[in-house]
């Protein structure tokens, strides 16, 4: 016994507490059993939350799961004390007020990580717990997918500014997209939702999604139904940021793309788009050292104006000569009429075009200028478009060295600094009947104006139709597609983003799902998919 004795003690000394291996995995998530305060108390007048749990408990990025509206303070604390949890608000509660509490999956098993479900506590520090409700979903723009962890505010000031202040009501929607404010007093609410990427409550214009509805809520009973479309959009008052000038160029950048540009100067210097439309580059066409006074007159994508004055000058800086490139933009097909559409973008300004060098081949002895009439040029954007004439249907070709083709020429194009284009050779393949499919739509609806647009897998637009209630999409290529449709309440024949600033709300995009629950479907070869019915 005296031998075993130290051993017995050093086994005592290394023993610690683990938890027991083996056995079922626990499922069962941890479930509230007392609070302080208790659901729905009235008149609290404590400071500290206190809230047991049937197991030890962890917690979960308290501060992005655990929802406290109004919010008590940013900085406020949580601690996880065994199976106990305490709330230490940053301000002291106020006075008269409904506070609600979502815990979301901010409360943990210790062991396996089962949150707790659908936890909520209310309170208020006066005699009245406030208990009306707006729920809703959230929504994605040309997407179907439901967005995950959006938050969703409410504010009551006509003053209040998404871009500059904090909402005193929030949560976020869960996976489905669906959202839930409650413990709300009767009152009039504006409604907004946004990706809050860097956690400071407020919408960050440049990278935050966000979407809002500009008619208020009056609250006298529980409101549903609120659908909020995000949308992705730089909201940034227009701004000039930068001038910079080279012995050839003078370059000239906004905080932001730009729609349209207008310029005025004392003498004309070529300008176009760089490689991005926040950029503006004026290609000095003049000897002299003198500057030239110019005004640019700036419009966004939202309508916001930039007016500035700058100079045009040389510098002694050197421009790095690059060398001229040509790159294809797009390029469609209208099968039905069998015109086919070429789009090509340069990195220069374009001196001259040859027309005789660009032309239909048809085989090898038959060749086909495209008419000046075909030519959309944008000089501004460094871009050529070319629509063919009617191909028709028996100009396929039975020699495969020399298939039909849309051939730019060597030299077709001509810079400003006297680079010439290499030879471009398309193949152009119109898709016969045979070998695609139909897709039927019948539209039931009492909107004037809208959009049906035929997309791939990945929302690429394949076919678009306006204001048509019964309309057939033809040789559509063996693939799967989906189809949505947008409210086109101005009637201008494209999807519009909305203004925050002018309460204008993005125009409502919508997905065809079937009664599978589905929204892609198959099309193969000499299928007819359809009718697909739509109602809105």
């Amino acid at each position: 016994m005296k031998k075993t004795l130290p051993i017995l003690l050093l086994l005592s000394a290394c023993a610690s507490v683990t938890s027991p291996t083996g056995g079922p995995k626990d499922e069962t998530p941890p479930t509230l059993e007392f609070s302080s305060p208790t659901n729905n108390q009235k008149n609290f007048k404590g400071t500290t939350l206190e809230l047991s749990f049937s197991e030890m408990i962890k917690l979960k990025d308290p501060k992005e799961e655990i929802l406290i509206t109004p919010s008590p303070g940013k900085d406020t604390k949580f601690t996880a004390k065994k199976n106990k949890l305490i709330i230490e608000p940053q301000n002291l509660w106020l006075e008269n007020t409904t506070y609600s509490i979502a815990f979301r999956d901010g409360v943990q098993d210790l062991n396996e990580g089962n949150a707790a479900e659908n936890l909520r506590l209310a309170f208020s520090t006066g005699p009245i717990i406030d208990s009306l409700m707006i729920s809703g979903k959230i929504k994605e723009t040309f997407s179907e997918k439901a967005p995950d962890k959006i938050t969703v505010a409410l504010y009551q000031n006509d003053t209040f500014n998404i871009y500059i202040h904090t909402p005193t009501y929030f949560t976020k929607c869960n996976k489905e997209g669906l959202f839930s404010i409650q413990n709300l007093k009767p009152g009039t609410y504006f409604v907004y939702a946004f990706d809050d990427k860097n956690k400071n409550l407020k919408v960050d214009s440049r990278t935050e999604k966000f979407g809002f509805k500009t008619v208020p809520i009056l609250l006298t009973q529980n409101t549903d139904s609120v659908s909020l479309q995000l949308i992705s959009i730089d909201a940034r008052p227009l701004q000039l940021t930068a001038v910079r000038h080279t012995d050839k160029t003078s370059m000239v950048r906004y905080n932001k793309g730009l729609d349209s540009i207008r310029v005025t100067s004392e003498k004309f210097v070529p300008f176009a788009y760089g490689d991005n439309t926040n950029e503006i580059i004026f290609y000095h066409n003049f000897t002299d050292t003198d500057s030239i006074k110019t005004t640019l007159f700036a419009i966004d994508s939202l309508g916001q104006k930039n007016d500035s004055v700058i100079y045009i000058k040389h510098s002694n800086t050197k421009m790095a000569q690059e060398s001229f490139k040509v790159s294809e933009v797009l390029e469609s097909y209208d099968h039905i009429k069998r015109i086919y559409t070429h789009k090509l973008s340069f990195n220069k300004p374009l001196q001259s075009i040859q027309p005789d060098s660009i032309y239909i081949r048809f085989d090898s002895l038959t060749k086909t200028p495209i008419p000046i009439k075909n030519y959309s040029i944008d000089t501004i954007r460094h871009t050529i478009k070319i629509d063919t004439e009617i191909i028709p249907l028996d100009t396929a070709s039975t020699n495969p060295k020399f298939p039909l083709s849309l051939i730019y020429a060597k030299g077709s194009f001509v810079s400003t600094t006297q680079d010439s284009s290499k030879q471009i050779t398309k193949q152009i393949k119109f898709l016969k009947e045979e070998e695609t499919g139909l897709v039927s739509v019948k539209v039931e609806t009492t909107n004037a104006h809208f959009i049906l647009q035929l997309v791939t897998s990945d929302d690429k637009i394949v076919y678009e139709a306006r204001n048509t209630k019964q309309h057939t999409f033809r040789f559509v290529k063996a693939q799967d597609y989906k189809l949505r449709y947008i409210l086109d309440r101005n009637g201008n024949g494209k999807w519009d983003p909305g203004n925050f600033i002018t309460g204008t709300e993005p125009e409502e995009i919508f997905y065809y799902k079937s009664d599978e629950g589905k929204f892609s479907f198959p099309i193969r070869a000499n299928w007819e998919y359809g009718p697909l019915l739509l109602k809105f």
